[in-house]
């Protein structure tokens, strides 16, 4: 079941990725939010990634 979910999500989150209508970040954040609901990750795995160098670059790069 977490696999077709995740599926589910992935596809979404990629239509609204090529389609451009909502901001990229944002459709990031709301996939991410997705599978902490649907309880695929747990809250703990989902905030993992941020403490990344990367990510915070990028985040800083569309404050901007």
């Amino acid at each position: 079941m977490q696999l077709t979910i995740t599926f589910i999500i992935l596809g979404i989150t990629i239509l609204l990725f090529i389609t451009n209508r909502v901001r990229a970040d944002l459709v990031a954040l709301l996939s991410l939010l997705t599978l902490v609901v649907f309880k695929v990750l747990t809250p703990s795995e989902a905030l993992a990634g941020f403490s990344n160098s990367v990510v915070i670059m990028i985040a800083k790069h569309y404050s901007l």
